[in-house]
């Protein structure tokens, strides 16, 4: 009776009626008692429906909270994304520099030989692209391609696809031509063209031209 009378539960049917009997017998009759059967049970049925309501703003607020919570996680995630492909980037760099690199020779104007260093570079993003890739993390794999091509040159990149395209990650050098033509300047995507022709990769070749007129 307590929790029925604190509001913390409501009454069953069944122990509504009961107990409006046995006031009914104790007053001797039912036109003694000020309200019907049926008043008591649409009092019930009115109770039921403020619970539900409460519980329907509590439910609100919570998905609202939920939401919030997505939103956040979220950005949290693109900011992980981020760092992940910087990280990556900065270590391919380092790993590279910390490998000793022949004498700088002076190139002829159209030599586009690669130096050892300048290969080292690109299979070093090339495998940290891969590893990202693998582990399910194909947008920081992505994100690690487009912030190393700005940087390396066209030559680079040309190793950096045909590493990927050696790796298997066909997907991911798919998407290096297709940012690749759309970003970087004509003559810049015209020598990586050039350039993969020259390694037997005409379809490549092919399609970052494509990538760039679109």
């Amino acid at each position: 009776m307590s929790r029925f009378l604190s509001g913390e539960r409501i009454p069953p049917p069944e122990f509504i009626e009961t107990l409006y009997k046995e006031a009914c017998s104790d007053a001797g009759d039912n036109k003694a008692i000020s309200i019907s059967l049926d008043g008591l049970m649409k009092l019930r049925a009115t109770a039921v429906d403020e619970r539900r309501c409460d519980r329907c703003a509590n439910l609100s607020e919570r998905t609202a909270e939920l939401a919030a919570l997505k939103r956040e996680t979220s950005m949290l995630r693109a900011e992980v994304t981020e760092l992940t492909a910087d990280k990556a980037g900065l270590q391919a760099r380092l790993a590279a520099q910390a490998n000793p690199a022949p004498p700088p020779v002076p190139r002829r104007r159209g030599d586009r030989r690669r130096s050892r260093k300048d290969v080292m570079a690109a299979r070093q993003v090339a495998a940290q692209a891969e590893e990202l890739g693998r582990s399910g993390s194909q947008d920081a794999a992505l994100t690690l391609l487009r912030q190393t091509t700005e940087v390396l040159s066209p030559a680079e990149t040309a190793v950096v696809l045909l590493t990927l395209r050696q790796q298997r990650q066909n997907r991911l050098a798919d998407n290096l031509i297709h940012i690749y033509g759309r970003d970087q300047e004509d003559q810049d995507v015209m020598r990586v063209a050039l350039e993969l022709h020259e390694q037997g990769a005409s379809g490549d070749a092919g399609a970052i031209l494509r990538a760039a007129v679109r």
